[in-house]
């Protein structure tokens, strides 16, 4: 096997890992975002998800309330996960493109 055919094989493991290790992350954070609503003069945060198809909402406290603050915090750093995650979706998909492309190339 070429050096360079082991390195791609290597890093498309890496990647594989990396995926699952982001998968992994992404579901021990809360899903949805935070929607903010005013009642009486008052703002409430709300989080707002998909479940069976339908968009819910979850009552969550006053926007200044320290669980309001620490939930935005956890849904950024989902966001920051899954944006990590596609990027590394994508170098995935790019690395097998050209594996597969060499054994065709290779073949003929």
């Amino acid at each position: 096997m070429s050096p360079i055919k082991s390195i791609l094989k290597e890093e498309l493991q890496r990647l594989e890992q990396l995926c699952q290790k982001y998968r992994e992350e992404i579901n021990k954070l809360p899903r949805g975002s935070i929607s903010e609503k005013e009642r009486k003069g008052n703002s409430y945060a709300y989080l707002a998800f998909r479940e069976d198809g339908k968009v819910r909402f979850e009552y969550i406290g006053n926007i200044q309330s320290d669980k309001v603050k620490e939930l935005r915090r956890l849904v950024e750093e989902r966001r920051r996960y899954e944006r990590l995650m596609k990027q590394a979706q994508n170098n995935l998909k790019e690395l097998k493109k050209l594996l597969h492309e060499r054994k065709r190339k290779s073949i003929s």
